[in-house]
């Protein structure tokens, strides 16, 4: 049986005092004794026969009560808390108080609460939308593309290189004094004149040169360059141009509609280009009206937000940066120091959008119980199946995975959060 009493402090903080009876202590003692028993050697004695009371001289009796303590306190929380009806956001720090056989165990705890949220009136809360309407401007960008996909190469009328010439060059790139790697050995290298290039300036300086002419071009080293003592430095880059070519675009007509998607017509193409494009459209606009909406109603909302938790969310935000640039080869300390940075200015460059990020997970949960939304075992299954579906495994498959991996609240969680936008944005829209 568990006692157990809670004061609220500053700072979205708990105090439990915590009093687990004499009759518990012993037993968690008892079970202490059992499996210390199993696991020393005690000669003269069979393992697992040894009296508690050697085995107490041997081990000291702080050895049982350490035991004893690991299953106790948790179990004792866990109940204070249910007892209390707090609601913990973090994990709790313990203070052993008293621990002695025949006596209650007693111990504190101090954690992090749930902080009070006093939402606005959110269902009286309307936010405007715009539907997207999509232009002819925004059809014809999209057949240019098409175009510059099926475009040939062919040799160039002219005979100095011009913006938009693929340019055929043999490339030699130095930094500090010293020849650095260049894709394919830089022989025979394809560049489009004054378009956007790795080596910054490239394209531009390729403009008004002739065949078999050379020229130096200052410029500076990728970032994702592997030895990262050259990343970021400045370099010189020298090109000699070995071919003109110019692009040349096909002819947009109901042949060219007919080879690119099997259209009867160019304007098939121009309809079916429009309808996908419209509804590219309209989902962005729905994803940016969901965000307006929780915006508008975290802003209005009023909460203390606890700092514990803002931590936690740079933490994250930090990891993530992290993760990112270990998939482009790049450490988190060397994009620190290209960028002149230290962790400690990172994290705080990182604040106010944590701290927003901690506050809207606040409020939305605060609407969630106010709402009373819950996820159902058939959308927890369902979902499952969609994520099976798409890994090409079975559904217990993946349960067993998400279940091992201590995943399935995470599911429950998203399903619910969904929930709740969703039933914000009707109201938002006066559905």
């Amino acid at each position: 049986m568990v006692k157990a009493a809670v004061e609220r402090i500053e700072g979205n903080f708990a105090h439990l005092d915590i009093e687990v009876d004499e009759a518990e202590v012993s037993r968690a003692l008892d079970e202490s004794y059992r499996r210390l028993a199993q696991r020393v050697t005690v000669p003269g004695f069979r393992k697992g026969r040894v009296p508690r009371q050697i085995l107490e001289m041997r081990l000291g009796k702080g050895a049982l009560y350490e035991d004893a303590l690991k299953r106790l306190v948790p179990q004792g929380y866990a109940e204070a808390v249910k007892e209390t009806g707090i609601e913990p956001v973090d994990e709790p720090d313990f203070d052993i108080e008293q621990i002695e056989e025949g006596k209650p165990l007693k111990f504190k705890a101090k954690v992090l609460v749930r902080p009070e949220v006093k939402l606005p009136d959110y269902r009286a809360i309307r936010v405007d939308k715009t539907t997207p309407k999509v232009g002819d401007d925004e059809v014809d960008r999209y057949i240019e593309v098409l175009q510059r996909n099926r475009a040939t190469a062919e040799p160039a009328d002219h005979d100095t290189v011009q913006a938009g010439d693929l340019v055929t060059v043999d490339v030699e790139l130095t930094s500090g004094g010293k020849l650095l790697e260049v894709r394919g050995d830089g022989k025979g290298l394809v560049i489009e004149a004054a378009a956007k290039q790795d080596l910054p300036g490239l394209g531009e300086g390729l403009i008004g040169l002739k065949t078999g002419e050379e020229k130096v071009v200052e410029t500076t080293v990728p970032e994702t360059y592997p030895d990262k003592s050259f990343a970021g430095k400045p370099a010189q880059a020298r090109v000699m141009v070995k071919e003109i070519r110019e692009r040349k675009l096909p002819e947009v007509n109901d042949e060219f509609a007919k080879a690119v998607g099997g259209y009867d017509s160019l304007d098939a193409m121009k309809r079916d280009i429009r309808e996908r494009l419209q509804k590219s459209a309209e989902s962005r606009a729905e994803a940016e009206y969901r965000k307006a909406v929780v915006d508008r109603i975290t802003q209005e909302a009023e909460v203390d937000i606890p700092e514990p938790l803002v931590d936690r969310q740079v933490d994250f935000m930090v990891r993530d940066l992290a993760g990112g640039l270990a998939q482009q080869g790049m450490t988190l300390e060397g994009y620190l120091e290209a960028c002149g940075l230290d962790e400690e200015t990172l994290k705080k460059s990182y604040r106010d959008e944590a701290k927003k990020l901690v506050k809207t997970d606040l409020v939305l949960d605060a609407i969630t119980r106010a709402e009373g939304f819950a996820a159902t075992d058939d959308e927890v299954n369902s979902r499952i199946a969609e994520i099976a579906s798409r890994q090409g495994k079975t559904t217990d498959e993946i349960r067993e995975l998400l279940t091992k991996a201590g995943r399935i609240h995470s599911i429950e969680d998203a399903i619910v959060r969904e929930k709740t936008v969703d039933n914000l944005t009707r109201l938002a829209k006066g559905e």
